[in-house]
């Protein structure tokens, strides 16, 4: 479950995939509902991200719409087929791979423009999880290691660019497209530092990393790409956003919103009706993100198994100083002292809002009906990790 990331951006080892050099999945859900707005919470570390030219996964096509493609199966869509690609949605697609120096920890490599050369990195971890999860305060807490590095995003995180800016799109509005180089003016400020940090045998020895939630389950924008023809964290993502402040009124939304998908689901494929922009746009409540195992199977698609790590979150909560530690391992990074953990975990909770403060349960009846919906995701999610404690029973 844990592999050092040191390795993975060696030249001479094969690479697949694009986005970042590791990643922590948040996964929460406490028990089936498990508080709703823990239970939907879902932060998974996918790790390492090796190759920058790769932003697509599986393509859904009639009655296969649904099934898990393998890397190796994809090769054959993962293909340029825009001459004039800068600038387009296929731009990561038909960039030549970069040569990545050796002498750098974190994916970087030089970056010329005629005569002027430019020092460019990628992040070495990407911070993947469902929004309102928790993903804010575990970033601000990795970051407190001496060897990691924010970025110049929001928060010092966030980046919006795969899920988002990179196809023109802003939750439930348009913007203008940003292209792979806007993304990594994102990390403008860290390949600053790691440029000039080195130790005594001149190893640029810092990392820094993406933590956009949303890359993880928002893929709506995946139709413009040519080769694609938790009850808890539910509940808060619902009273966060506006859509409703009171367990009144989630109670009247939530048999609306299944009613929907469920409508959906009868003439659709799962994919089809969770990959939707009508979805995202027309339910009264985010509700298809809590269904875990529908994006984890896009992600092992491209990424083996043994490059996730993936905590769920009141595991996290439960035991944050042996949790950070393990996370410090699996970025290979140098471990901390009893000392300097202890500092990290006692720091005050980041993005905590008033309104999450405030926020009572849900009505009995209502954390029944949502269990009943996600309960064979949840399954679906255990077997697939080979985890019991992903069912979310106890």
């Amino acid at each position: 479950m844990r592999i050092s990331t040191r390795r993975f951006f060696r030249p001479r080892l094969t690479t697949f995939v694009l986005l970042a050099a590791a990643v922590v999945l948040f996964v929460s859900i406490q028990g089936p509902l498990g508080k709703l707005v823990s239970q939907r919470n879902m932060r998974l570390k996918l790790e390492q991200a090796r190759r920058p030219d790769m932003t697509v996964r599986t393509p859904s096509s009639g009655s296969a719409g649904d099934q898990l493609n393998t890397p190796e199966n994809l090769s054959s869509y993962l293909k340029c087929l825009d001459p004039e690609w800068k600038g387009s949605v296929q731009d990561t697609l038909c960039m030549k791979r970069f040569d990545l120096l050796p002498n750098y920890k974190n994916p970087c490599w030089i970056d010329w423009t005629g005569q002027l050369q430019r020092l460019r990195c990628l992040p070495y971890f990407h911070l993947l999880g469902v929004d309102k999860s928790g993903t804010t305060d575990l970033h601000s807490r990795i970051v407190q290691h001496p060897h990691i590095l924010y970025n110049n995003g929001g928060i010092g995180k966030e980046t919006y660019f795969w899920c988002w800016v990179k196809y023109g799109q802003w939750m439930r509005r348009t913007v203008t497209p940003k292209t792979f180089f806007n993304y990594l003016r994102a990390f403008d400020k860290p390949t600053a530092h790691i440029a000039n940090t080195t130790d005594s045998r001149g190893f640029h020895y810092l990392i820094t990393g993406d933590g956009t939630p949303m890359d993880f389950w928002d893929f709506r924008a995946w139709p413009l790409i040519p080769q694609n023809k938790g009850l808890k964290e539910l509940y808060s993502d619902y009273v966060f956003l506006g859509y409703g402040l009171s367990p009144e009124k989630f109670r009247i939304d939530v048999p609306r919103a299944l009613d929907m998908m469920e409508k959906c689901l009868k003439i659709n494929t799962t994919r089809q009706c969770v990959f939707s922009n009508d979805t995202y746009v027309n339910l009264p409540m985010r509700l298809h993100i809590g269904m875990y195992s529908v994006f984890m199977k896009e992600w092992l698609a491209v990424f083996p198994r043994d490059r996730f790590y993936i905590l769920r979150t009141e595991d996290y909560q439960a035991n944050m100083k042996e949790h950070l530690r393990r996370i410090y391992k699996f970025l290979d990074v140098e471990p901390l002292s009893d000392k300097s953990l202890d500092e990290i975990v006692n720091k005050t909770r980041r993005h905590v809002t008033q309104r999450k403060v405030n926020l009572t349960d849900m009505y009995p009846d209502t954390r029944e009906l949502l269990t009943k919906f996600y309960s064979p995701y949840n399954r679906e999610l255990a077997k697939i990790l080979e985890d019991p404690g992903y069912l979310w029973t106890s």
